[in-house]
């Protein structure tokens, strides 16, 4: 069965009901099975049509290798995206040592009772002063048993939690314990979540993004394999908070713009997205009764994944039409909004199109205040893509186990391709042989955003970075 009539049929039963959907999937998915079996052909040969309609993974036209995470695989110490971090909660201050809170929360409990709602308070002031002390177990200890009196008397979502909370996802991240940080992280939002009314509110944008920086950061991990419904989740919260923003401010409102680059962000680890991919077609001798049909959010993620350049160029002119009905908008933060466009099509490689927007976007700075500057910081040299944050894992480990330092020795072409590399690090043993190889096929799987003179694009020569490679 040919890929165009797969593709019609589904586009057509997305349109009608879920059962509908669900029944031809499985069987287009059994067609391709049958077909691909009966007919022997080479699974080497397999095609793949990208958004544009052109092809690759043909000997024809090669696919292009997977750009390197630039911030998990490979990423700079001078840059300043590599210092990035979660935002944890600090430990607080407490206002007493925990023998003094202690005598007063004995008082408390034969005063009015152990479920009192001055309890809750108290032991958030225990908590506090036990990781004071650096009696970690006995403040989580303390904090758990405060949210459990908090939500006795206030209510499953009441605020009085909410600080607790935030110090026992902080315990839990400094023990490396980063499940139980995202069972509390989850509750948390929807604590945050719960009575706030638009997500135009402050308090709930700042819980919105954190949570899904978090879920981020915990996918990068890949701490409990959820690799497709983590991705799927952050798409959920930015839409969520978009559709109320438009339904009641209208498409322009300067209150996207966060969510926008959320869904910006979440487009760039869509495209690179390692999971569920496997070569070719698996055959069994099972019953074909066994075959399992796809669930919900696997057939969003794969509508997500096959129109992900198309989504990600439509969250990034949405953000530019926003940024233009802005009316305290500068010619700067114009001609960014041009360069994030020009960005996504270079990480693509689709390089006309990258190079018109840079020269857009150069056109947009050129005799404004400030625009030898901006010129200067934005193509004075070569810039590895994404600028966006979104592979540096943060609090959460990427399940690496190795890190060097490598210093590279190359140019960068006016494709924003690095070449004439030279790894300058002398390579003696093994493990430092590995890294150089490594640091070689990362490097020449880096996009980089050109150099440009004159607003012309140029390749930029004889240049040295120190980099620090993850395997």
């Amino acid at each position: 069965m040919s890929g165009t009539v797969l593709d019609n049929r589904r586009d057509s039963v997305f349109k009608g009901g879920r059962g509908a959907f669900l029944h031809c999937f499985a069987a287009c998915r059994l067609a391709c099975i049958t077909a691909a079996l009966t007919t022997f052909a080479p699974l080497s040969v397999a095609q793949f049509v990208d958004g544009d309609g052109t092809q690759c993974c043909s000997s024809l036209n090669p696919q292009y290798p997977a750009p390197t995470y630039y911030g998990a695989s490979m990423f700079r110490d001078d840059d300043p995206r590599a210092a990035a971090k979660f935002l944890i909660a600090e430990p607080m201050d407490p206002p007493a040592p925990s023998k003094e809170l202690l005598e007063v929360l004995e008082q408390q409990e034969l005063d009015n009772g152990p479920m009192s709602p001055t309890l809750a308070p108290t032991m958030e002031n225990l908590g506090a002063a036990y990781l004071a002390e650096g009696r970690e177990r006995e403040a989580l200890k303390a904090f758990s048993r405060g949210v459990h009196l908090a939500r006795v008397n206030g209510g499953l979502y009441t605020p009085a939690q909410i600080a607790m909370l935030e110090q026992i996802i902080s315990i839990h991240v400094r023990n490396g314990n980063y499940a139980a940080a995202d069972d509390q992280q989850a509750y948390l939002y929807r604590v945050k979540r719960f009575g706030q009314q638009h997500s135009g509110n402050d308090e709930l944008r700042e819980a919105t993004l954190r949570y899904a920086d978090w879920m981020r950061g915990v996918y990068l991990g890949d701490i409990d394999y959820q690799r497709f419904p983590r991705l799927v989740g952050i798409n959920d919260l930015y839409d969520e908070a978009i559709d109320e923003i438009v339904a009641d401010q209208g498409e322009t409102s300067a209150e996207l713009l966060s969510y926008l680059d959320g869904k910006i962000a979440l487009s760039y680890l869509v495209s690179v997205y390692p999971g569920e991919r496997e070569t070719g077609f698996r055959a069994s001798a099972a019953p074909l009764a066994g075959f399992d049909v796809a669930s919900e959010a696997q057939l969003r993620f794969w509508r997500l994944q096959e129109n992900n350049f198309r989504y990600g160029l439509e969250s990034l002119q949405r953000k530019k039409a926003v940024v233009a009905a802005q009316a305290d908008s500068s010619p700067e933060d114009k001609a960014n909004a041009h360069l994030a466009i020009a960005d996504w099509y270079q990480w693509h490689r689709r390089y006309a199109p990258a190079v018109r927007i840079y020269k857009e976007a150069w056109a947009i700075m050129a005799g404004k205040p400030g625009s030898e500057i901006w010129f200067e910081k934005t193509f004075g040299e070569p810039l590895e893509l994404p600028e966006e944050t979104v592979f540096n894992p943060g609090a959460v480990p990427v399940g690496t186990t190795t890190l060097a330092e490598v210093v590279i020795d190359f140019s960068v072409s006016r494709h924003g391709e690095a070449v004439n590399i030279d790894i300058a690090t002398d390579a003696t043993g093994e493990d430092a042989k590995s890294a150089k190889n490594r640091a070689y096929k990362y490097l020449r799987s880096i996009r980089f955003r050109p150099r440009l003179e004159d607003g012309k694009v140029v390749m930029a020569e004889n240049m040295q970075r120190t980099y620090k490679i993850r395997y």
